[in-house]
This record gives C-alpha cells, structure tokens and sequence, in this order.
C-alpha cells in the first residue's frame, strides 16, 4: 500500500465512526458499573431476606429497559406511589415527546444504602447514589435514586437520569412510599 492513500483510509474511517455516532445510542458501548451491586448478590444478610439480589436484578433490568425506550415496561417497574400519581398515559406521551433527543449511555452505582419501611422488619426500601451518562452531549449527572420493594419486586420511585422529567419523583423521600 502506498503512503499516500494513508490520510484518505483514515478520513473514511473517522466519517464513519462519526455517521455510527449520530444514529444515535451505541449499545455496544453499554457497560454500566454495577460492581456494587454485583458484590450483593454474594452478601447474606438475614434482613434482606434475598441475599440482594432481586434488588441488583430489577436495577439492572430498569435501566436496561430505559435504554432502549422500552417505556410501558419502565412506567410497570415504577413505585406504586409514583404510579398513583402519574398517570401512564401521561408517563408515555412524555417519554415519547423526549425519546428523540434523550438516550442512556450508561450508568454507575457508587453507594447503596438500605432501610426498613416504617413498621416493617425487613430492607425494603433501597437508597442508590448513581452517575448517569446522558444523550445529548454525554451530560454526566449524579442523583440519589429511590427504590421500594413491593410484592417481592423492587420498584423505583426516582428514576435517576435528569434529561427527561418524567425520570423525577414525584412525593418528597421523608414519606412512608406505601
């Protein structure tokens, strides 16, 4: 191969990576950081009656369905109160109006706390602290992310990402989510 044809093999490829680029989410750069909950899985704690897994279960799944827009399937993993106070109807016309401008690129769990519901003697409620790495313009945001365990499925009641308001909680944290 001769040296000159060197900068037009790189100026293609550069074209291509940046055509790639504008369609929108890369889904094999999905890698979110779910050590944390990962290390979980493998904990025994009485209290959490499930080892932590069904919580690093259903985390993982929520944020896998909200990248790929999979918004009736988010909008059922959502708390109860949440529910109750958003309509899904509302919940879905929101999303769509957003989902154009809006993906997940990834996330990271950096703390989990848990806490026992007022009157209950098991964890059943979760408190995560999480990056989240957003289109457009791979904004990073760091939230504090809420989740209730009902009927033995987490549920979450602040999504996390900031992008889209239908992500928001929608009852102060002090109040019992029951």
């Amino acid at each position: 191969m001769k040296y000159y044809h060197l900068p037009i093999i790189l100026l293609f490829a550069a074209l291509l990576g940046c055509d790639r680029d504008s369609k929108g989410v890369d889904t094999n750069n999905w890698h979110p950081n779910t050590r944390l909950l990962d290390l979980l899985t493998k904990v025994h704690d009485p209290s959490m009656m499930d080892d932590g897994s069904t919580l690093a279960h259903d985390v993982k799944r929520f944020y896998e369905l909200l990248r790929d827009k999979q918004w009736h399937e988010t909008y059922e993993l959502r708390a109860r109160a949440f529910r109750e106070d958003v309509l899904e109807s509302d919940y879905l016309a929101k999303a769509k109006k957003g989902e154009k401008l809006w993906g997940l690129l990834n996330y990271e769990v950096l703390s989990i706390g848990f806490q026992s519901s007022h009157g209950s003697t098991n964890s059943d409620e979760a408190i995560l602290v999480c990056k989240f790495t957003e289109l457009p313009n791979s904004d990073v945001s760091y939230c504090t992310v809420f989740w209730h365990r009902e009927d033995g499925v987490w549920k979450c009641l602040s999504a996390g990402p900031i992008k889209l308001d239908i992500f928001e909680g929608t009852r102060p944290i002090i109040i019992d989510w029951r």
